[in-house]
């Protein structure tokens, strides 16, 4: 059995008792407070010192996968994280994967790499964006959920394919509830976003796409808007989406329309050396 990898000076971490109490020790951070509407979808939590949670994604949805998530100050999410990964008392190899505040791998022991590591940031609004140029061309696009193999949807795929290599979400798939889109004055699908969720009953914009020959124009900003509206005009209590930390341009669109980041992660698979 390898050494254990946890510090001796550092207190272990205290198991939670769900997600209510994870909750309690957060109550102003909608990335925390939208895991009461799906409860199911963690499978323990813990706390660390100065602040630091960490929860394992539900692995009965994810067989297999062993993800963690640890919010907190830097040092002190890194220390946590080790002592979950403890093979002595921890969860030892349950774990295949993290998200850490962004700087904080550089923290990890020797023992420990994240291959590959993404960093990315999560955005929450709770308010209607200000109404965008070219919000009156969007549409619902509803025969892609009816027909996710039809043309509409075989558009959408197109665009996102030839478009967007780093989209989220495609028709068909599960989590992909609605999407949206404008056309040009040739019917020709100009710009597209997906509701989806992954987290029941909290929206995430998705695969917010539009043509390279029309960029500039403000379709992006203009289905962002229209869909983030509509979402809380239905009585939804956030809006979220998550986007790469080198898209600066998609980040001063969110921005402008009122979503504020509050979390930059890295994301990746744990290599153990």
């Amino acid at each position: 059995m390898p050494p254990s990898t946890a510090r001796d000076d550092h207190p272990r971490p205290r198991r939670l008792a769900g997600v209510d109490e994870l909750s309690s020790l957060a109550p102003d951070d909608p990335y925390v407070q939208q895991l009461k509407s799906d409860p199911a979808r963690v499978d323990q939590a813990w706390a660390g010192v100065d602040g630091s949670l960490a929860w394992l994604v539900d692995s009965r949805r994810h067989p297999g996968s062993g993800h963690v998530v640890v919010i907190g100050p830097e040092p002190a999410a890194v220390d946590l994280l080790v002592a979950l990964l403890d093979p002595l008392d921890g969860l030892g190899d349950r774990v295949s994967s993290a998200s850490l505040p962004q700087g904080a791998p550089r923290l990890l022991p020797a023992a420990y790499g994240m291959d590959p590591a993404n960093d990315w940031e999560w955005f929450a609004t709770s308010a209607p964006p200000p109404v965008q140029d070219g919000e009156d061309r969007v549409r619902w696009l509803a025969e892609v959920a009816t027909d996710p193999d039809g043309a509409t949807a075989r558009e959408v795929v197109e665009l996102l394919h030839t478009h967007s290599g780093r989209h989220d979400a495609e028709p068909g798939q599960e989590h992909a509830r609605r999407w949206c889109g404008v056309r040009d004055g040739t019917g020709r699908l100009v710009a597209i976003a997906a509701h989806t969720e992954f987290t029941a009953g909290v929206p995430f914009l998705a695969s917010v796409a539009t043509v390279s020959d029309v960029r500039g124009q403000g379709l992006g900003s203009a289905v962002t808007g229209w869909l983030t509206r509509r979402l809380l005009d239905e009585g939804n209590r956030w809006v979220t989406l998550g986007m790469y930390s080198d898209n600066d341009v998609a980040r001063r669109i969110y921005q402008r329309l009122g979503f504020t980041c509050w979390h930059a992660f890295t994301s990746g698979r744990l290599v153990r050396r």
